[in-house]
This record gives structure tokens, C-alpha cells and sequence, in this order.
């Protein structure tokens, strides 16, 4: 089983159309929704997490491609500028889900982006600007 963070885009045309539903029950893929702004009368944005057996997450992708959907992945522009860092903790002591952590032995952050799940907790506390999100791409989706 993997675990994968995709952003996906609907075009209007499918907005209305059951295609999570299809990727649940059609493919078996666990589909965990971390945010989303849709609207039928507008394109819509998704940011979820997909669990699954590695061939049957990318037969699922396949499937929402051809549906129309837009697939991007956030590894490629969630950014955490590690030379910004002054290591003070604060994104690791509310990070939920662990991906952020402090290192017992150097007290120094590290990052694991497999873990994150784009909540934009630590985005609030990093007084330094060392962590940035997708926000732009996802547009008003902000809590």
C-alpha cells in the first residue's frame, strides 16, 4: 500500500459528475479529502490523499485523466527553505501529522513531505517565512 497527495483540478464540465465516488467504489482506492473548493457552476480544486496498491492508484489517475481531470502532485511546489530555518521548533510542535519533527540528538527540524498533509499549520507559526504552501494553485481554499 502507498500513500499519495494529488491536487485535482474539474473542469466545469464534471464538477456535477460522481468521479470520487467512482475512483472509491470503481478502483478501491481509499481517498482521504484534506480540502476543497467546488462549486457546479465553477471549475473545482480537490486536495486529497490517495491510499492503495501503487498499480491501482496510477489505473485510478488514468481513469480521472481521462474524465478530464487535472492532476498535479504538491511535492513539486510545497517548499520548505531549510536555510531560512532557524531550527526554533515551533512548526514541528503543531505539525498533526509528524512531518515536520525535531531531531532528539542536534535539536535541528527536519522535513519528510510524504507525511504531510498540507494542512498550513506550520505556514502560521514560521515566523522566519522558511515554509511555503500551493496555496496560490489551490486558490480560495484557505481555512
Amino acid at each position: 500500500m502507498v500513500s499519495r497527495s494529488v491536487m485535482l483540478g474539474f473542469p466545469r464540465k464534471c464538477v456535477s459528475d460522481p468521479v470520487i465516488s467512482d475512483l472509491v467504489k470503481g478502483c478501491g482506492i481509499e481517498v482521504n479529502i484534506l480540502r476543497a473548493r467546488i462549486d457546479p457552476s465553477e471549475e473545482g480544486r480537490m486536495l486529497a490523499r490517495l491510499r492503495g496498491p501503487e498499480e491501482v492508484i496510477e489505473n485510478g489517475l488514468s481513469m480521472l485523466r481521462e474524465r478530464g481531470v487535472e492532476i498535479s502532485y504538491p511535492e513539486s511546489s510545497f517548499i520548505w527553505q531549510e536555510a531560512r530555518c532557524v531550527h526554533c521548533g515551533a512548526c514541528a510542535g503543531i505539525c498533526p501529522s509528524g512531518a515536520f519533527t525535531i531531531c532528539p540528538e542536534t535539536f535541528m527540524v527536519g522535513f519528510d513531505m510524504s507525511g504531510c498533509i498540507l494542512c498550513d499549520l506550520c505556514i502560521e507559526v514560521c515566523y522566519y517565512g522558511a515554509i511555503q504552501s500551493v496555496e496560490d494553485y489551490i486558490g480560495g481554499c484557505r481555512k
